[in-house]
């Protein structure tokens, strides 16, 4: 899903709102009160999808809320008697009204919502039966799914939701930069190398080409990549405890340092800021999920030859390079008084091929459904994109991608570690006492236990 690099002020907003409510606290890992149970009888338990009836209202936004209209027209082939109302609400939007029903019941929600993956657990822990239980619909699919998505949605060995898209990750770079510096994109391994290039890169074209954007302040995507790629992510261990002192986060953290000392890092501010330095050329590369092909092209068509993509490096030879970020789920909220529709929209949309390939091909929305990968668009080149077949490069990746843990504190994870990056990065502090302070910082406000 396009992501906005500034949303930081909906994360600390929605970790706000939801301290009144009550819930557990088991963080949800995964693998290499407010509405009403889900067990509420539902107006339409018919399995004969003639028979299937009645109206459902889908909230989602942007680019997804388009993609899940377009589903709309083979579904109701399926299920002529279901009238489908998707409804473009907005990012945040979205979460204020979905907060604000399941704190009051149900009230007012949709019967399908999309929610975005590292959110799950956010909402869960604060209203365990705020969405339905779709573990009997659902588990047949459980070995089709990208499996660092699928443990998203299923929390507490429920499944509360169903991935949409994954994450995998790329290297986004401009072949022209590469090549006036004269450097092999082959030759990028490790972020050694890469930093090696950006050196040349820098100096070839005057200083005026930094290697890759990065909004100091307020977002640690680069952070997170990294450290997924390194099977540490998200702050957190599976039992719970903070986790982000550990040697593999010291060395991202150490990595992002060495860049910045070296002159390499664009400091930007938000997403207008990593889009503006992509389609003005201030950058060399642009380390984001498969969904940030969609704004390239968008934004930047006299670009077009001019981006390709590789994995992002290893932090050593031979390395994983495979990591996730972003990507969304829907969800059904227990509210909703006709869940077999819902279902059924929410089956056609993301398991099975025609739903998530017509996403996929008209807006980008990266399949989470390992079968769609089967067709042909996945092996063909991208004009755009060097004429390379990039997607397949993506398909191969997601089943290495390494786990990641999630808590209800993920949003208080993220804001300690965009401090503690800015601590190193603009102020000089040494990466594992940054690193230190926000470990201390999350366990003085959540009452974790902090890993060794």
């Amino acid at each position: 899903m396009v992501r906005k690099m500034g949303a930081m002020l909906l994360v600390v907003l929605l970790s706000t709102m939801l301290l009144s409510a009550c819930g557990t606290d088991e963080a949800t890992s995964t693998p290499a009160s407010g509405a009403t149970d889900s067990g509420a009888t539902n107006t339409n338990s018919s399995s004969n999808a003639s028979e299937l009836s009645g109206e459902i209202t889908v909230w989602g936004w942007n680019v997804a809320a388009e993609g899940l209209k377009a589903t709309v027209e083979d579904f109701n082939k399926k299920y002529p008697n279901v009238k489908v109302n998707v409804e473009d609400v907005g990012r945040l939007d979205v979460y204020d009204k979905l907060t604000a029903g399941l704190q009051g019941g149900g009230a007012g929600l949709p019967d399908v919502v999309q929610v975005e993956s590292d959110r799950m657990d956010v909402y869960t822990s604060a209203f365990p039966d705020g969405f339905a239980d779709l573990t009997d619909k659902a588990g047949k699919y459980k070995d089709q799914f990208d499996p660092s998505k699928w443990a998203q949605s299923e929390i507490n060995g429920k499944i509360r939701s169903i991935p949409w898209d994954s994450g995998p990750t790329g290297l986004w770079y401009r072949t022209d930069y590469f090549e006036q510096a004269g450097v092999d994109p082959k030759s990028i391994e490790t972020w050694d190398d890469l930093i090696a290039a950006g050196e040349k890169i820098n100096a070839a074209t005057g200083g005026k080409v930094k290697l890759l954007p990065v909004d100091i302040v307020a977002d640690d995507a680069g952070f997170r990549m990294m450290t997924s790629e390194l099977g540490v992510c998200c702050y957190f261990t599976p039992e719970g405890k903070i986790n982000v002192t550990n040697k593999e986060s010291v060395m991202a953290m150490t990595k992002l340092k060495e860049m910045y000392d070296k002159g390499l890092i664009a400091n930007i501010s938000g997403w207008d800021g990593v889009v503006g330095a992509t389609k003005n050329g201030d950058v060399a590369t642009v380390p984001f999920g498969v969904w940030y092909s969609g704004t390239i092209m968008d934004q930047a068509p006299d670009l077009s030859g001019k981006w390709d993509v590789m994995l992002l490096p290893a932090f050593e030879k031979g390395g994983n390079r495979a990591a996730n970020l972003g990507g969304s789920t829907l969800a059904i909220p227990a509210s909703s008084k006709n869940i077999d529709a819902a279902w059924a929209f929410v089956e056609h949309a993301l398991a099975s091929k025609e739903g998530q390939n017509i996403m996929m091909e008209k807006f980008g929305l990266w399949p989470s459904f390992i079968p769609a990968y089967e067709a042909d668009l996945y092996s063909q080149p991208v004009a755009y994109f060097n004429n390379q077949p990039i997607w397949k490069m993506f398909a191969d990746e997601v089943s290495k991608i390494p786990s990641a843990t999630y808590t209800k504190d993920y949003a208080k994870g993220q804001a300690a570690i965009a401090e503690a990056q800015t601590k190193v990065l603009t102020q000089g502090m040494a990466p594992e006492q940054a690193l230190k302070e926000a470990a201390d910082s999350l366990a003085n406000q959540t009452g974790r236990e902090i890993a060794q």
